[in-house]
């Protein structure tokens, strides 16, 4: 229905209800984009299994805890705008990169983005 797709790293069943995991390398960020990330993967599996998943967690191994996530109706709300977003965004050229470097340290899309790449082509 989202036309979105991905590869959850764990599922988890507990007392026969199943939880999505996440493993993330660094740090808890002060940024949504792990819940979304999260929330996007529950709801795909909701619709494959037609069954509702309440939570799903997140374990930053930088911190050594795992997070759990609640997929609050104001949570599903948010994940679905943000990929409505993300589509409408796709449509626009890349925008040039941002000159934050401690971002893209943890940037997932840093291979993508190329930001230093990017800054050599338009500084010269």
């Amino acid at each position: 229905r989202l036309l979105i797709s991905g590869v959850i790293d764990a599922v988890e069943e507990t007392h026969g209800k199943l939880v999505p995991i996440e493993y993330k390398k660094g740090r808890m960020g002060k940024h949504l984009s792990d819940h979304f990330q999260l929330c996007g993967a529950a709801l795909c599996l909701e619709e494959r299994m037609g069954k509702s998943i309440e939570y799903g967690e997140i374990f930053y191994h930088a911190n050594r805890r795992r997070e759990r996530v609640m997929f609050t109706p104001q949570l599903r709300q948010a994940t679905e705008a943000a990929i409505q977003a993300a589509r409408i965004a796709g449509e626009f050229p890349m925008p040039t990169p941002i000159n934050h470097p401690k971002k893209c340290q943890a940037c997932s899309l840093e291979h993508i983005c190329l930001p230093n790449e990017m800054r050599l082509l338009i500084d010269n």
